[in-house]
């Protein structure tokens, strides 16, 4: 036959012992104890082992311990979303036989892409466990939710992580040459992927406290976002309050993030049929306000806008979010909303 052990006394398998004895076990029990054999790994060691044991169940054809192993990492990702980056690390690392792991895991950070890339227990998981050619089309993702400041935290988070780990192995001796080289390279992956960011949308406070302190954006760009908010400035105090939408997940507080039409737009992060979505209104063509999902990386009025309330609002001032006056559109729901603006506008003047 054209088996590997009909011309040779020995056959290699790419996996560790540990995803053997699971498989092993599988085969003799029906049911593989992976907690057992891997019960000494971290969660993220033991996800991508766990992504290792349905490659090599693949391998063997054995569907039932496939299915197992996608049931148990999507209940730990469930509860860790933060894992879902190692297993889709992993998956994009093994390739077509776990094309499932990587779907499902990708499918996992869209919809919860804040857990996801930006763990808050114990720096498990997350953006750090991306490979540098998996960054930019996570982080930049079009179908994913992420404010662009939180984008600028995926790129300082896995800067951090790829600087910290560059230089594990190394002799004391080769250190500081190995951390200038690695630090080099890392920087410039990082000040590139920046320039995708619209640093405009970024509140004054963070640019001022977080960005600019970080060196991972050109100062000219930063003069740039500055300029932009500048335009906006004594305008508003970047707050709208949004009350009584027959859409409940449309209400709550908006803040100013971004210009569009020389319009200030305002922003909200929610959730809409579970998934993390970014709420915003925004003026379009000088005379009609909306309030609308917008999807990332489109501009407000494209038709893949998700739009629930709009308001026709002819005025010299044209920037001035009307107060009353709403009606639902496409998906909204009855009754609409009264938008209650803070600080430098008076809601009885803006309708």
């Amino acid at each position: 036959g054209e088996f590997r052990e009909t011309s040779s006394r020995e056959v290699r398998l790419d996996y560790t012992g540990a995803v053997l004895r699971v498989v092993v076990e599988f085969c003799f029990t029906d049911h593989g104890n992976a907690s057992h054999h891997l019960d000494n790994f971290m969660p993220e060691s033991f996800v991508r082992s766990l992504v290792r044991v349905s490659a090599a169940a693949h391998y063997l054809d054995i569907p039932h311990l496939e299915t197992d192993v996608l049931q148990t990492l999507t209940d730990m990702i469930a509860e860790l979303p933060s894992l879902a980056c190692a297993v889709y690390d992993e998956s994009i690392n093994v390739g077509n036989p776990v094309e499932a792991l990587s779907r499902m895991a990708e499918k996992k950070i869209r919809a919860r892409p804040r857990k996801s890339l930006l763990p808050v227990k114990d720096n498990v998981g997350g953006v750090r466990s991306l490979d540098e050619s998996l960054l930019e089309k996570i982080v930049f993702d079009k179908q994913s939710r992420i404010s662009e400041f939180e984008k600028f935290q995926c790129l300082q988070q896995w800067a951090e992580r790829g600087s910290k780990d560059s230089v594990q192995g190394t002799d004391t001796e080769g250190i500081s040459k190995v951390e200038s080289e690695l630090s080099e390279e890392i920087s410039t992956t990082i000040t590139n992927l920046a320039k995708q960011l619209d640093l405009s949308r970024i509140p004054v406070s963070k640019l001022t406290s977080v960005v600019e302190q970080s060196h991972l954006v050109t100062r000219d760009d930063l003069y740039q976002a500055y300029r932009s908010r500048a335009l906006c400035a004594g305008r508003t105090d970047h707050k709208i309050v949004v009350e009584g939408a027959g859409t409940p997940e449309v209400n709550g507080t908006y803040i100013q993030e971004g210009v569009h039409q020389d319009t200030p737009m305002y922003l909200m992060e929610g959730m809409w049929e579970g998934r993390e979505v970014i709420f915003s209104i925004f003026l379009c063509s000088e005379t009609t306000w909306y309030i609308s999902i917008m999807p990332e990386g489109e501009m407000p009025g494209e038709p893949t806008y998700i739009d629930f309330y709009y308001c026709d609002h002819a005025s010299n001032n044209c920037w001035k979010i009307p107060s009353r006056g709403w009606q639902p559109i496409n998906i909204g729901q009855t009754p609409p909303p009264t938008c209650f603006v803070t600080g430098f506008f008076d809601s009885k003047d803006s309708m």
